[in-house]
Formats: C-alpha cells, sequence, structure tokens
C-alpha cells in the first residue's frame, strides 16, 4: 500500500497544502473547521506522520534518549543507570524515561521528540511489535534486549543475549546433570519477547530429546521478585509434584525459589537442582549459592556507550551485524552440580 502523504489529504478535505501542513504541525492559528475537516481526512487514510523526520528538519538534534521497559526483567532498570552515569561522565545530555507494560515505547519516544530530538534512542527490554509504529526513522536507535532487525525501524542496532540458544543449553545442562522432571519459572512470556524466546529453548531441548515441553503444566510465569520465584515453585510443585529441577528467569526468582524449597523441606540441590538465566555477584551470598548465567553489567554499560556514541556520530552502517551478543558465562556453584560433559551449542 502507497504512502499516504499530505497531498492527499489535500485532496479528501479540500483544504490548501499550507493549511494541512500547519495542521498536521498543531500550528496555532488554524480555524476550527478546517483543523477538524483535516484531522477527519487524514483519519481516514490512516495518515503516519513520521515525528522524527519532521522533528529533524525543525530541531538540531541533541543529546540522548533512553527508555526504559520498567516492568520487565531487572537487568534492564540497572543497566540504564549504569549507562546513564557513564554518559553523563562524557558530558551527555541524558534523557531517561521508564514505561511501564501497558504504555508504549514507541508513543513515548514520540512525546519526548516533541520537546527536544535526541541524537541517538536508546531502548532498554522493548517489546518487538512496539518499535514497529515507528517505521521509517532518522534518528539512529540502539536496542538492548531482543533482536530488533525485523521491526522496519531504519538505522537500527540491537544488543543482547541470544536468550532461546542460551535457555537451550541450559536446558540441556540440566537434563546432563541427571534431572528427570523439569520446570521452569519466567516471567509474562506474552509480555517480554526475550521470555518467550526462552521458552522456546526450552521447547527445542526438550524436542532434541524425543519429549514435549507442555508450557502450561511445566511452567509458571510469575514477577521478577522474591515473592514471584516463592509462590512460582509452590505452584510448579503442585502441577509437577516429582520436579527435579528449575530453570529460573532472574536472580530475584531463583532467591524467592530457594526459600520456598526450604519451607518445603527440599534440599537443593540434591531433591531440587535450581539453574538461574540471569545472576548478579549478589547471587554469592545466597544459601546455596546459585549457578547460572552471568553477565558483566559494567562491561555491558561500556560497551553499549561505545555503540550510541556510535551511532550518534551516524556510523550505524560500520556496525556489521544487526544483533550484537553481549558477553556471558556461566558460573557452577552449589545449586545445580556442573555437568560431566557440559557442551556449548554454537550460536550462528
Amino acid at each position: 500500500m502507497a504512502k499516504v502523504t499530505m497531498k492527499d489529504i489535500v485532496k479528501a478535505s479540500g483544504w490548501s497544502l499550507g493549511t494541512v501542513s500547519r495542521v498536521l504541525s498543531d500550528t496555532a492559528g488554524v480555524n476550527e473547521k478546517a483543523r477538524s475537516e483535516v484531522l477527519e481526512a487524514a483519519q481516514k487514510l490512516n495518515y503516519q506522520k513520521n515525528d522524527f523526520a519532521s522533528a529533524l528538519r525543525q530541531k538540531r538534534p541533541e543529546g540522548i534518549l533512553m527508555i526504559v521497559q520498567a516492568d520487565g526483567c531487572p537487568i534492564y532498570s540497572r543497566l540504564a543507570l549504569l549507562v546513564e552515569n557513564r554518559l553523563k561522565a562524557q558530558g551527555k545530555k541524558v534523557t531517561l524515561l521508564n514505561v511501564h507494560h501497558d504504555e508504549n515505547e514507541a508513543n513515548a519516544a514520540r512525546e519526548q521528540m516533541r520537546l527536544s530530538v535526541p541524537g541517538v534512542l536508546l531502548f532498554f527490554g522493548a517489546r518487538r511489535n512496539a518499535l514497529r509504529t515507528l517505521g521509517r526513522s532518522a534518528v539512529p536507535a540502539l536496542c538492548i534486549g531482543v533482536d530488533q532487525s525485523q521491526s522496519g525501524y531504519e538505522r537500527l542496532v540491537s544488543y543482547g543475549l541470544f536468550q532461546t540458544e542460551i535457555a537451550q543449553q541450559a536446558t540441556e545442562w540440566l537434563f546432563e546433570t541427571g534431572a528427570k522432571s523439569i520446570g521452569a519459572i519466567l516471567n509474562d512470556r506474552y509480555t517480554f519477547p526475550e521470555l518467550d524466546d526462552c521458552f522456546l529453548g526450552v521447547q527445542y531441548a526438550f524436542y532434541s530429546r524425543d519429549q514435549v515441553f507442555v508450557s502450561k503444566e511445566r511452567s509458571t510465569m510469575q514477577p521478577s521478585t522474591l515473592r514471584g520465584g516463592y509462590q512460582g515453585l509452590l505452584q510448579l510443585i503442585q502441577q509437577v509434584p516429582d520436579v527435579d529441577a528449575i530453570l529460573v528467569g532472574d536472580e530475584a526468582q531463583a532467591l524467592g525459589a530457594l526459600r520456598a524449597a526450604a519451607d518445603l523441606g527440599k534440599r537443593v540441590p540434591e531433591d531440587l537442582a535450581i539453574f538461574a538465566l540471569d545472576l548478579t555477584d549478589d547471587s554469592e551470598f545466597a544459601i546455596p549459592r546459585l549457578s547460572g548465567i552471568r553477565r558483566d553489567l559494567d562491561e555491558d554499560a561500556k560497551r553499549i556507550v561505545e555503540l550510541a556514541l556510535e551511532l550518534e556520530g551516524h556510523n550505524w552502517n560500520s556496525l556489521e551485524k544487526p544483533m550484537i551478543e553481549a558477553a556471558w558465562q556461566v558460573r557452577w556453584k552449589e545449586s545445580c552440580p556442573k555437568p560431566v560433559h557440559p557442551f556449548t551449542l554454537s550460536v550462528s
């Protein structure tokens, strides 16, 4: 379908190009009849204004806009603060906006663009479908989280983990430790795309062993909190009484699951192995200490700042891959024994 232009609105509304332009730019002094008829025609034609492009024609790009999905994985809020501090230390003007799962990241960007035009956009934990509404963009962007290369957003680079492969690998490791009945405690897969990728990875691991992972039976979706992990294990054991290993989305959930296991009289890892997909150094103080995937957030923040500055300088063409993988490592501690043969999947 051809893109609707202001000339199409001129034909449909009967008003001049100048009047249509002033209405769509929300310029004062336009009579209400003209404004009403132009907006009605624009709505009927499903006109999509390119806020970024029009704003850039009027203003000089300045600063960095960071939009954080506050209800997603806790790592995004922590990482955003580290990035903000590094950027400010370099004298950069930074605007940080927190959005919730019932808000749209693209709309938040548009509203801020009415005030000032950033030199680069940083999205932390943005959902895949959210950025589709931005379409063509004159502002380069970096999305920290899942691969957004298919979003249709131009001049965009993604930075994060290949969650499907990591979750598959972690589930394979649980099988290799001798686990017979594996379950999962994760956040809402229907809201946060990286968690949907995790579920897919678990399913692949089950398929590799000619088994079927029925998510409604062997998993529970819980908030990324201590209580979420606690309630998650209680619910999971009701669903799968013989569960002997769990894959947990993040550190807070894993700590809550440890408490629930103690209250249920289950020994970790003898009765229940726990492997977490997102750990920090704080997990060293858990009893027992947690096994799982660890990221160096300071190193992540350093790399994100480097990428943001490259994009701000309009050097997005120098970045060869649309998805840049963050560094990660496996930490084997007491909550899950290390497999005898911990093979690693290759990520293309």
